[in-house]
């Protein structure tokens, strides 16, 4: 069993090894894009160093404070229990999206190894503590313990350490049997696909519910001055009571209840506590075991049939372009409303729209006179629509050759020039912009149906003339900074390349802010409807005439990264 942990750990270092290297095959720009692709991460990781030493710190002086009296031991631990159920449902969101799709593709391949099952499910249980949401709070929980020892509760101390190695491996075996449930859900496409994409939309509009509970709890009554009148807060102990009774059985609520028992001299409840977290924490990795040789066994019995189907025509051209631009943009359209990540891109910003618009209007009057004032005006909220729609659309538009995988060298045969290719990417990625801004558009004209029609027709101008500014940036660095990624998934196994998608968030609102500037000085001196329009035409004419032969530059050089464009779509 350590021999084959020993070898797996050696196998994931020299596959990150290589991820940097690249292989003999890779040109130098592929080498470096690879590189900045696996130090961005590590790069995140140094960055979190001062917090994970400001957590070691709290926890050490925290523990310290406990045991010397100088806090309450129930308001300490309050602060753990909250944090843990924090972790918990950070646990089970992040596991959900991320790690299943970006690591089931390749796990196959290790079942070819003479490698124990129950090494491998080893590693990927113990592989969930490196993850940063639970690494972080590692060192917090240890030196808590050394705390408590320090300020002279050693067996308060004993009980801190258990628990805190208990809740570890608790946190560990939970996120691998998540992991596994996912996998083993994502073996069938449809099924893994209605699965993802009703999750997330559920998690966008639920990450609503805090607004709107803030919303309630400011409504307080007012006094005869017109002051809200102040409740007091509840103890501890008063919210202890008010819980459900299955909450006592939670993993951070025992951790606290261990804690709270042996400080205040109560051992035998104390290791009461701690036996039934061990039991959920043995329970837990029994469940992941079997569900991970469940797993397996569906990876073994995998028989992959490829469908072949006849090539048909696409049946209709765009305006203005020929046949194989109008091709390679109705393949690029439709693919994308087939995957999970186009569905996103075109149902998402409408429903958020909707719902960030009603929170704001329910905003108390002194602190959300801004917020009110923008969403009254329906023109300005399908502006901010357009904008959302922009930023859903960057897994397609910052790695255009990456998401087309094995697709990518049949495209490559088509007698197509690489200007008419490039063209076709932009023309059918904004033919997924303009399906998800008709959306916005509807979204609008519901929630806020005012506002001058020149206004309107600008706006939509204005988001077209962004795009158009966006198009060779786009095209760039979706040539020098490609990454394989699958549409169907969601996290980080459909995510662009990090510096476009850090770019690409920062451009946004960068290229954009011409077309605001044109209502601004509408506002501020014109003060004609009618202007803003005509304004927005001569800029988006601006625009076309500045984007396409930068265009048709820049996409000179997908010539030269054919074989490497066409190695990193397929994984390779």
């Amino acid at each position: 069993m350590i021999r084959a942990l020993r070898a797996i750990v050696w196998l994931r270092w020299r596959l990150l090894m290589n991820s940097i290297k690249g292989g003999k095959r890779r040109d130098s720009i592929e080498q470096v894009s690879r590189a900045m692709a696996a130090l961005m991460p590590m790069a995140f990781v140094a960055l979190s160093l001062g917090t994970v030493a400001a957590v070691a710190v709290i926890g050490y002086l925290g523990g310290r404070a406990i045991a010397t009296g100088l806090i309450e031991p129930n308001i300490g631990i309050f602060i753990a229990r909250i944090t843990l159920v924090v972790i918990l449902a950070l646990l089970f969101i992040i596991t959900v999206v991320a790690p299943v799709q970006t690591t089931l593709t390749r796990y196959s391949r290790l079942l070819i190894l003479p490698i124990p099952r129950q090494a491998l499910h080893l590693t990927e249980v113990i592989a969930n503590l490196l993850d940063p949401w639970i690494g972080f709070i590692i060192p917090g929980l240890l030196l808590f313990a050394a705390g408590l020892a320090v300020g002279g509760r050693a067996g308060a101390a004993l009980v801190a350490f258990v628990a805190g190695l208990l809740i570890l491996a608790v946190l560990a075996a939970s996120g691998a049997l998540i992991s596994f449930l996912m996998g083993w859900l994502f073996r069938s496409r449809r099924r893994g696909e209605l699965f993802t994409l009703v999750f997330v939309l559920a998690i966008s509009l639920l990450s609503f519910i805090p607004a709107a509970l803030s919303r309630r709890f400011d409504d307080r009554p007012r006094d005869a001055a017109g002051r809200r009148v102040r409740h007091e807060a509840a103890s501890v102990e008063e919210l202890d009571r008010s819980l459900p009774t299955w909450t006592r059985a939670l993993p951070g609520e025992l951790y606290g209840r261990a804690v709270l028992a042996s400080v205040g001299g109560r051992p035998g409840e104390a290791w009461a506590a701690l036996a039934i977290l061990g039991v959920e924490a043995a329970l837990l990795f029994a469940l992941s075991s079997a569900t991970h040789r469940k797993l397996i066994d569906s990876l073994e019995s995998d028989t992959r049939r490829r469908r072949s189907a006849a090539a048909t025509s696409a049946g209709w051209r765009l305006p203005l372009a020929g046949p194989a631009v109008s091709a390679i943009a109705v393949t690029v359209f439709r693919t994308a409303l087939r995957s999970v990540r186009g569905r996103l891109a075109v149902l998402l910003p409408g429903p958020m729209l909707a719902f960030l618009t009603m929170m704001l209007r329910g905003m108390p009057e002194e602190r959300g006179t801004w917020a009110v004032a923008v969403v009254s005006e329906g023109y300005l909220v399908f502006a901010a629509g357009l904008m959302l729609a922009l930023y859903a659309l960057q897994p397609f538009t910052m790695n255009l050759f990456g998401s087309d995988r094995s697709g990518l060298t049949r495209l490559f045969l088509v007698p197509a020039t690489d200007v008419e290719l490039a063209r076709g990417k932009i023309a059918g990625c904004g033919l997924v912009f303009a399906t998800a801004g008709a959306l916005c558009l509807i979204v609008a004209l519901l929630v806020a149906p005012n506002g001058p029609v020149s206004y309107w027709l600008a706006t939509i101008v204005g988001a077209a003339a962004t795009y158009a500014l966006f198009s060779p940036v786009a095209i760039v660095c979706s040539t020098f900074f490609p990454v394989a990624a699958d549409m169907s998934k969601t996290g980080s196994g459909g995510n662009p390349h990090p510096l476009p998608m850090f770019g690409g968030t920062i451009l946004v609102p960068v290229l954009a802010a011409p077309a605001a500037g044109v209502f601004l000085v509408n506002w501020l001196w014109i003060r004609q409807p009618p202007a803003v329009l005509v304004l927005m035409i001569v800029w988006l004419a601006v625009t076309i005439v500045t984007a396409v032969p930068i265009l048709g530059f820049v996409s000179r050089s997908i010539t030269a990264r054919r074989e490497n464009l066409a190695l990193v779509a397929q994984g390779r």
